[in-house]
């Protein structure tokens, strides 16, 4: 079979296929990634031994799980744009435009009420731990508008500016869609790594305030490119975009994340942070192509099935893991002074931290069950 033949079907066989086993691995992959960073983040640096902790290296490893959040952007824009990709498949460029009331309807109904659920657990537990936040920081982040300014930003849930930029690009997928629709997926991709370059360039050489410098690299624009590739997967998947074959085996991908990797030890030279999330989003398109491409009708590994359960409730799970590991610091910081533990030079900080994943994992669980889960139910209804 000629290599172009066998492009042909593959392409078939994606546009036509239902629900997505490996994106629930790679959610669930993406999600553990984030927990384990953030365990790290607590054992080494807000809730550390009194040596600063021990084996720093691991701390740099676990510290790459934040790599997780890109990968989310990437799958985030491959779902959103699937069922629409799809329906352009169908009736080509004369399809209509989708009911983008309808769309946001949707979107706020699976989304926001579990996002409002998780801020209200969290608030609770950081009363429970001592802690003490401004109602103008709760309120910023009940609106998903605390990503804009440093005050605000990390609020009483950190991990949750992830949440207000994916608002933001939810409001711009309809100009996305509109490019697509009149411009094809390959011109739209150059259009929207212009905007983001553009965008990235311009904050290393406007300066701003130290209040909104920070945040500005996490509006929308800085992360563009790096959802809007997941759609471009969505366009292969649904039929409508050809790739090379080279494209379906896992190498260009890894290498490309080889590169992201190496661009943290150089991001400070020449301006190259720049290049880094939009690098790293097309390390993790390349992945996900790979990884569909290669999705197979058999029974999955272990490792797999595991991964697609947390997979379905990685939402609650990326909504609570902070929350509890920030109520944990406090017995951290109090078992890392115990004379025991500085005699023998124990790392404390890091067991407790890391003991407190089952617990996540279980309450992960429980929420989905009675909070996600009928939000989910709501917002097919719409």
């Amino acid at each position: 079979m000629q290599p172009s033949r066998v492009m042909a079907v593959e392409t078939r066989t994606v546009a036509t296929r239902g629900r997505w086993e490996r994106v629930d691995q790679l959610r669930g992959l993406a999600a553990l990634a984030v927990v384990v960073c953030h365990l790290a983040v607590s054992g080494y640096r807000d809730a550390p031994n009194l040596d600063g902790g021990p084996w720093p290296w691991l701390a740099l490893l676990l510290g790459f799980g934040y790599l997780g959040v890109p990968f989310f952007f990437v799958i985030s824009g491959f779902c959103i744009h699937l069922p629409h990709a799809r329906a352009l498949a169908r009736a080509g460029s004369s399809a209509p435009a989708p009911r983008w009331r309808h769309f946001f309807a949707r979107r706020f109904w699976r989304l926001y009420p579990p996002y409002l659920a998780a801020l209200v657990v969290a608030l609770a537990l950081w009363w429970v731990a001592g802690g003490s936040v401004s109602w103008l920081t709760v309120a910023a982040q009940a609106l998903l508008v605390h990503a804009f300014h440093t005050t605000t930003f990390d609020g009483v849930n950190p991990p949750a500016w992830t949440l207000a930029v994916e608002a933001q690009l939810y409001v711009a997928y309809p100009a996305v869609f509109w490019l697509i629709a009149r411009l094809g997926a390959l011109r739209t991709l150059g259009a929207v790594l212009g905007v983001t370059m553009g965008y990235r360039l311009a904050l290393t050489l406007v300066p701003l305030p130290i209040e909104l410098g920070g945040p500005a690299w996490e509006v929308f624009l800085a992360r563009w490119f790096e959802w809007v590739l997941g759609a471009m997967v969505a366009e292969w998947a649904a039929g409508r975009l050809t790739l090379p074959r080279l494209l379906f085996t896992p190498w260009p991908g890894l290498v490309a994340l080889a590169g992201g990797v190496l661009l943290e030890w150089y991001a400070g030279s020449y301006g190259l942070y720049v290049l880094k999330e939009p690098l790293y989003g097309v390390a993790f398109a390349l992945l996900l192509c790979s990884a569909l491409a290669r999705e197979s009708a058999g029974t999955p590994s272990t490792v797999a099935r595991y991964l697609g359960r947390v997979g379905v409730y990685s939402y609650s799970l990326y909504l609570l893991h902070r929350p509890i590991q920030l109520a944990f610091e406090p017995l951290a910081r109090e078992v890392a002074t115990w004379p025991s533990v500085v005699a023998h030079g124990l790392p404390s900080s890091l067991l407790i931290m890391a003991a407190t994943t089952p617990l996540v994992l279980w309450a992960s669980r429980l929420f989905y069950r009675y909070c996600e889960r009928p939000s989910i139910r709501r917002s097919q209804a719409v």
